[in-house]
């Protein structure tokens, strides 16, 4: 689920031809007086992060895009501040470009009402015709183990509830694919067709799929995204040679992973945002001193934007393995490289640089490293 979610927020489309090269978000919400709003996008491979606070309802926001984004606006309501107001309280995602938008709601940005925007109408269009999206999905799995908390302990209510998730995730995925065959001059046609991408068949009817779209499309950034998404998966084989990367650990010193030769090496794909990637660090550390004096290595590529907080998460995780990154977040060409489409992401290379296994965490990464080296 999270895979999807980040493909929707990291990709956006719109064609900006005769649109401005400035944007302006204008918002009322009700009448709250000292609530902040903060506002996340990239642009240009950058991410870029703004706040203001609320006066008698209203904010505004004003910057430039080149020339699209998928934005999140996130309200504030505790004074909890950024990371956590942003990490599952009161947010609105769309997508946007260089135009004004309006946001009107009595009381939060879930129930707002936006207008002005063509590529949010266009966004809309696309949200309507294969929802409900990732988001949405989550809380409704949530709200069904909220109302009856007596049964979170409950193998077969647990399972049905995890059925439900999967089948609307099934769901998501074919509307998704059916919009992309039958929209191949939408620009959110390869946004559509991203999310339905995830093996080896799917890859497959991805490609046929892609080959329908318009030059103009395929020439869109999102185009190219999921063209890099389907190479890097015929070009990761198990058994093949991992692409050979290089990127600047925090130092600035250039670090490549043909430095490793020789060595077992995990190449791990994470940020210090994602919880899923922190709540992973802890093992690693333990396989890290397990195995390090016999030829394990871990080589860290962070999805971060701003370095301060990669630098921040290093300290406090006490990650003393290399780790390099070039600050482009979801853009990194790292993770473009490996078709990484969400994090966390491993990739275990053998001492000759061939790829042995993907994506193994956890008691499954274990497993495998005591095979290795046993």
């Amino acid at each position: 689920m999270k895979k999807l979610l980040n493909l929707i927020l990291s990709m956006a489309a719109l064609n900006a031809a005769g649109q401005t090269n400035q944007f302006a978000i204008n918002g009322q919400i009700g009448n709250l007086n000292g609530q902040k709003v903060y506002l996340s996008f990239m642009t240009d491979g950058k991410g870029h992060e703004d706040s203001t606070t609320l006066v008698n309802g209203a904010f505004h926001f004003t910057g430039r895009m080149n020339p699209y984004s998928s934005v999140r606006l996130a309200l504030d309501h505790k004074g909890a501040g950024r990371e956590i107001a942003t990490h599952g309280g009161d947010i609105l995602y769309f997508n946007f470009s260089n135009e004004t938008l309006n946001i009107i709601s009595k009381d939060s940005l879930a129930n707002a009402q936006m207008s002005g925007s063509k590529t949010y109408d266009e966004y809309s269009a696309y949200v309507k015709a294969v929802g409900p999206m990732p988001w949405d999905i989550d809380h409704i799995s949530n709200a069904e183990i909220a109302a009856a908390p007596e049964l979170v302990n409950d193998t077969a209510f647990t399972n049905s509830v995890a059925r439900h998730h999967y089948k609307m995730i099934a769901d998501f995925q074919r509307k998704n694919l059916d919009f992309a065959k039958t929209h191949p001059d939408s620009f959110f046609a390869p946004v559509a067709l991203f999310g339905t991408a995830s093996n080896e068949k799917t890859v497959t009817v991805a490609e046929q799929v892609f080959k329908t779209f318009s030059p103009a499309i395929q020439a869109t950034d999102n185009g190219k995204t999921i063209k890099e998404f389907i190479d890097a998966h015929y070009r990761l084989k198990i058994g093949g040679p991992a692409p050979v990367f290089t990127q600047v650990n925090p130092a600035g010193k250039r670090l490549s992973l043909a430095d490793y030769k020789g060595k077992i090496v995990l190449v791990d794909f994470w940020a210090s945002w994602c919880s899923p990637c922190r709540q992973e660090i802890p093992n690693l550390l333990s396989q890290y001193k397990m195995y390090k004096d016999k030829g394990f290595e871990i080589l860290s590529v962070s999805l971060d934007s701003s370095r301060d907080k990669w630098l921040k998460a290093l300290q406090q995780e006490g990650m003393t393995w290399p780790q390099v990154s070039d600050l482009n977040g979801n853009n990194n060409s790292v993770a473009r490289l490996y078709g990484v489409s969400a994090i966390p992401a491993t990739f275990l290379v053998d001492r000759d640089g061939k790829l042995i296994s993907t994506n193994l965490r956890g008691e499954d990464l274990n497993h495998k490293l005591a095979e290795l080296f046993n």
